[in-house]
């Protein structure tokens, strides 16, 4: 049972990066106007929702509930959508918060993966699948720096 909830902690963690990630696209797409720009979103979201759909399942499966985002945090995302787009809604400056959020997202499941050695393969598994995602988010939103 101890391992069923070092996996599921480790879970949540993806389970909740997941749907920031993806919350963090719905509130952006309303301000990008880049075509290749918005398809881009539009693909990490679902990647973003597959993950978390996976870590949810997993989750249930070892008896355990997912763990929303909290309501403060979702507004605080949005509040901050707003304020980083109020004055430059360009495609580059919205690339680099994408960045920077991949970034983020990293930081927080790598400190998940280091502090939780002992979960199972599969938890582990998929913790570094969606730091292997974020890496990749930053390649693909570098094409829109200048």
């Amino acid at each position: 049972m101890a391992e069923n909830n070092v996996d599921i902690a480790v879970l949540n963690s993806v389970y909740r990066n997941a749907r920031t990630g993806s919350q963090s696209i719905t509130d952006l797409l309303p301000v990008a106007d880049d075509s290749a720009f918005i398809s881009d979103l539009e693909t990490q979201k679902r990647e973003y929702d597959n993950i978390g759909g996976e870590a949810a399942a997993r989750i249930v499966n070892l008896g355990g509930h997912p763990e929303p985002v909290g309501e403060m945090k979702k507004l605080g995302m949005k509040m901050g959508v707003a304020m980083n787009t109020m004055m430059n809604d360009e495609t580059e400056h919205l690339a680099e918060l994408m960045i920077k959020g991949s970034n983020m997202g990293i930081i927080q499941m790598t400190k998940v993966v280091n502090g939780h050695q002992n979960a199972s393969p599969e938890a582990l598994g998929l913790a570094q699948k969606l730091i292997t995602f974020e890496h990749d988010n930053i390649q693909r939103f570098k094409a829109y720096l200048k």
